[in-house]
């Protein structure tokens, strides 16, 4: 697959994941632009109950996911059904959740790796988003480090500038 090309894909079908605040959006809408397919915000399929529990400060639990899980399923369902290629933006903290993302069809999953520390700093400066800075930690600790068995993912350096990560992600996937 040549990602190289700044012409529309129709053959790329990505989850960007990681842990809140790791570049998801940023990355995920810059990686969609430069090759030419649609971005999703997964973040927008989650119901307003998970909404108001994340701003108040209460970490979501396997329960609270799992519609809005199916929700991305479904729509990475329908466009691999209809080969409609995107980038779509998704923490998949968990092997059970990617799993569950992986029942849509054949994706691959591209892995924002980066510290803690680092996304605190950034987190400092984010605003507008309803995920505090206060559940990153819960997100830490939750996130399952993709393994050598889940062959179907990317790990990448997301601690780069944005720019550079988008090259990686082009390099690792060509």
């Amino acid at each position: 697959m040549d990602l190289t090309k700044d012409k529309p894909r129709t053959d790329c079908y990505f989850v960007i994941f990681g842990i809140s605040g790791s570049g998801k959006t940023l990355i995920g809408q810059m990686l969609a632009q430069r090759l030419g397919i649609d971005f999703i915000e997964g973040d927008d399929y989650h119901p307003q109950a998970n909404i108001n529990k994340m701003k108040s400060g209460h970490a979501l639990n396997d329960q609270d996911r799992a519609p809005w899980l199916k929700l991305l399923e479904q729509e990475i369902e329908l466009r691999v059904k209809e080969k409609k290629p995107f980038v779509l933006s998704c923490s998949a903290l968990r092997l059970v959740y990617r799993d569950a993302l992986r029942k849509g069809g054949a994706i691959r999953f591209l892995f924002l790796e980066v510290a803690e520390d680092v996304v605190a700093e950034r987190l400092k400066l984010r605003t507008g988003h309803f995920m505090p800075a206060s559940l990153l930690h819960s997100q830490s600790l939750t996130l399952e480090k993709p393994t050598s068995k889940e062959t179907d993912v990317v790990s990448i350096n997301a601690a780069q500038k944005p720019g550079d990560v988008v090259a990686e992600i082009i390099r690792k996937t060509t």
